[in-house]
């Protein structure tokens, strides 16, 4: 769980209008005690949850970025881009200090596709080390 998510659960549950009780009620169905413990999976169901009672989400990561204003071959591997972020709680601000530091470029929209396809690479590589690393948190 990053800060992120935490901030959404919180908002999430003032937005409806949920009690403390309901809340702890709401985390105990999911296993846990805290919504630090939650992990993807788990989160994914508590923010479901949520949605069910009328929270309605307002991302400011898809605001920032107009994915659609890009050409098209940079189109399909930007809005992969926008899901991964979106998936881990992470931000463009994040994407764009990656692509400082390995392509000196200031943000990932200014990638050539080549550069952008490795890019996405990195972050699906990534995405997938930290799903792991649940998953083994979660088992044990």
């Amino acid at each position: 769980m990053n800060r992120n998510q935490l901030a959404v659960i919180h908002i999430a549950k003032k937005q409806v209008g949920m009690s403390e009780e309901e809340y702890r009620d709401l985390l105990s169905s999911v296993s846990v005690t805290s919504s630090k413990k939650l992990n993807s999976k788990t989160f994914t169901i508590v923010m479901n949850q949520f949605e069910q009672l009328g929270f309605k989400t307002k991302s400011k990561t898809r605001a920032k970025r107009k994915v659609s204003n890009m050409p098209d071959k940079k189109q399909p591997l930007m809005k992969k881009l926008e899901a991964i972020i979106l998936d881990m709680g992470k931000s463009w601000r994040y994407v764009d200090a990656i692509a400082k530091r390995r392509f000196d470029v200031e943000a990932a929209q200014w990638l050539e596709v080549p550069e952008l396809r490795k890019l996405v690479q990195m972050m699906t590589i990534y995405q997938k080390r930290q799903q792991k690393k649940e998953m083994e948190i979660t088992a044990k």
